[in-house]
């Protein structure tokens, strides 16, 4: 509870008249009372109020009569203490609301006579010359910044109509080279070609190429008992279980460092193939195999399909685990038909009876996170980007003492199997992309033969595709002019960091 002393404002409401009040505490500097709680038959009392102890005032405090609608003077009116009791027990209690109550509203009337007085005028002073000189100074230097922002902006458009007039001239004189190299290929397919400079391997013949269906049937085949036999075995073995989920890791943080130098590509290389020896049991062996195809095939997907140059290394690294792993090979062409059948070639057709989304996935779509389609262009592009690692994968030279296990042969037949179909509008974006990789390692393998299939892709194959999308537009223009340059150079463009840096 609170101590002080009790007073009354007039007017405030009234309570019961059998309210008990608590006996008030010493006042300072009087001798302790000793009182019992009394009954009072007026309102209790509102509010403690503690002040220090200054001057008495009059027990009237001399307020000038106001107009009856000022409201200050109504609050002041309310504000005036009456004394409950004027017993003598209680004497002390009134002397105390009059030394305490009453100069609250004597400050309160001191300070509106105050504030009557208190006025505000605007200074009549002038402005220093300090100041004066100083805003002229900064509107100057603001006019000045914006003479020279107009001076830049009239160089800038300047500039920009100039480049664009080089540009426009640049591409007239490029227009007029490209026709007149079109013409001379024209010309050039009349002619006669020499002999093949050496024999084409078995496996290039119409013979040994068999129809894309068929491969498309057998690496599904492998894939689908691979995940209904292999893996719920590995997955029922706690100890398996946690060893292929250890070494998975290991391997996907190796792939995703790779860079363009023997010496990480030697030291990647040489942990995949120390995790496959580990292997505790063949079933282990071979699901870590199909652990480093996957990892390969989807750092192909993510990281190949937006700079095809990353496919040198990881192509590389592939390699040297194929030389001691010859099994690899088929792991990576299982991931491939699953995620993109164009690797076989093949262009998957829907089966009667087969759902869409059965079929969308077997063609290699994905779904995004709102279950949408994705979109032509990030499809195509994803395509490419895995097939750039089996081209990069077949143009790799022999490393050391040991041949490469999937060597240049597979590139020619790939291209075989692609021009004898029909193209379609991803067709030429998928052919671009493997040339630019391997088309320069085929040229050099097979002379004349290659030089011949180039020009049968210009003339004959490329007339055929039909499609009118922006995607089948795109990609024939690009190739048009891809095998142009070849036509006039000699030589196929190629995607830079094919030579892998020396350690």
């Amino acid at each position: 509870m609170k101590y002080g002393l009790f007073y009354q404002l007039d007017n405030l409401g009234e309570e019961s008249a059998d309210s008990e009040c608590q006996p008030l505490p010493p006042h300072r500097g009087s001798k302790r009372r000793k009182s019992s709680s009394a009954v009072y038959n007026n309102s209790a009392w509102k509010q403690y109020a503690r002040r220090s102890l200054g001057t008495p005032f009059p027990a009237s405090l001399p307020v000038s009569p106001q107009p009856a609608n000022d409201r200050l003077y109504e609050l002041v009116q309310k504000a005036t203490v009456t004394v409950l009791s004027t017993d003598a027990t209680h004497s002390a209690r009134s002397d105390a609301c009059i030394k305490y109550a009453r100069p609250i509203q004597y400050e309160l009337a001191e300070t509106q006579a105050f504030l009557s007085k208190l006025s505000i005028s605007a200074s009549n002073k002038p402005a220093k010359p300090d100041l004066i000189s100083s805003i002229t100074d900064t509107l100057n230097k603001v006019e000045q910044m914006r003479t020279e922002f107009k001076q830049h902006k009239k160089a800038k458009e300047q500039a920009e109509a100039a480049a664009a007039a080089k540009q426009k001239a640049e591409a007239e004189v490029e227009a007029k080279a490209k026709a007149k190299a079109k013409a001379a290929a024209a010309a050039a397919t009349d002619a006669k070609q020499p002999e093949p400079s050496k024999p084409l391997p078995s496996a290039a013949t119409p013979s040994a190429i068999k129809p894309p269906s068929e491969h498309g049937l057998k690496y599904r085949e492998m894939y689908a008992k691979m995940m209904s036999d292999l893996a719920p075995r590995i997955k029922a073995n706690r100890e398996h279980k946690s060893f292929c989920f250890k070494q998975r890791g290991l391997i996907t943080r190796g792939v995703g460092q790779l860079k363009d130098s023997w010496e990480f590509i030697i030291r990647t290389a040489d942990n995949i193939k120390a995790t496959l020896a580990e292997a505790q049991s063949p079933d282990v062996h071979q699901w870590m195999l199909n652990l480093v195809a996957k990892t390969m095939v989807k750092q192909a997907e993510r990281e190949v399909s937006v700079a095809y140059h990353a496919a040198y290394p990881l192509a590389a690294t592939a390699v040297l685990v194929m030389q001691q792993y010859p099994q690899l090979i088929d792991m990576l062409m299982i991931r491939w038909v699953k995620k993109c059948p164009f690797v076989i070639p093949e262009y998957v057709a829907k089966s009667p009876g087969q759902s869409t989304d059965d079929y969308l996935k077997m063609a290699g779509y994905k779904r995004n996170e709102d279950d949408e389609l994705e979109s032509e262009s990030i499809y195509s592009e994803r395509m490419a980007g895995m097939l750039a690692l089996f081209a990069a994968i077949v143009q790799t030279p022999d490393i050391g003492d040991k041949p490469n296990p999937f060597p240049i042969y597979h590139g020619w037949v790939w291209l075989a199997r692609m021009i004898n179909m029909p193209p379609q509008a991803i067709s030429p974006m998928l052919v671009q992309t493997f040339l630019s990789i391997a088309g320069n390692a085929m040229l050099n393998a097979y002379g004349s033969q290659m030089h011949k299939l180039l020009q049968a892709i210009h003339v004959q194959w490329l007339p055929k595709l039909t499609d009118t999308s922006p995607l089948a537009k795109a990609g024939k223009s690009n190739l048009t002019t891809f095998l142009e340059e070849y036509m006039q150079s000699g030589k196929l463009r190629e995607c830079n960091g094919r030579n892998v840096k020396t350690r």
